[in-house]
């Protein structure tokens, strides 16, 4: 069984994944790291040079390999969740948790990361805030939610996360 991590950019995917996977010793796969190193191109530069489409067929096809793993935590980009079948594939052998933080989280979070998110380059707070709201209903396709803030650090929520699926 995999534990896979949804959520929009900046929720905090990726430190948790890799706090999570050292506690339930899992193996640990970042979708959007497996997607660079098949393509040798940044995320970036295939947003840039064969736009979004592209990017989103190259993700479903990693999806359909890193589903298959056993005993791994898979964080997954941002837009994962809109291909809902990316998330057949996944829940095929995963559990399936959100991460949910209030809209003010994402903005201090990404106030820092402007050069590496690709959908941030010609957005502003507003378009943002619209991709953030749009997402929310395929977000609410998983298994469990854990509302994360900047409050408590990575650990925090990987505990949460291990409590909820061992019962």
């Amino acid at each position: 069984m995999n534990v896979v991590l949804t959520g929009f950019m900046a929720t905090g995917k990726t430190q948790i994944s890799k706090k999570l996977a050292n506690m339930l010793g899992y193996n640990l796969v970042d979708t959007d790291a497996v997607i660079v190193e098949r393509t040798n191109m940044t995320i970036n530069e295939i947003f840039d040079q064969n736009g979004e489409e592209y990017f989103r067929e190259i993700e479903h096809d990693v999806i359909c390999d890193v589903g298959k793993l056993d005993n791994t935590v898979i964080s997954t980009g941002g837009g994962v969740v809109l291909n809902q079948k990316n998330i057949k594939e996944l829940r095929k052998n995963g559990i399936i948790v959100n991460l949910s933080p209030d809209f003010d989280v994402i903005l201090e979070r990404l106030s820092h990361a402007k050069d590496s998110r690709p959908l941030l380059k010609d957005s502003d707070i507003e378009g943002i805030h619209q991709r953030f709201i749009d997402r929310l209903p395929y977000y609410a396709v998983c298994d469990y939610k854990i509302k994360v803030s900047n409050e408590y650090g990575p650990e925090h929520f990987a505990k949460e996360i291990v409590k909820l699926i061992q019962g």
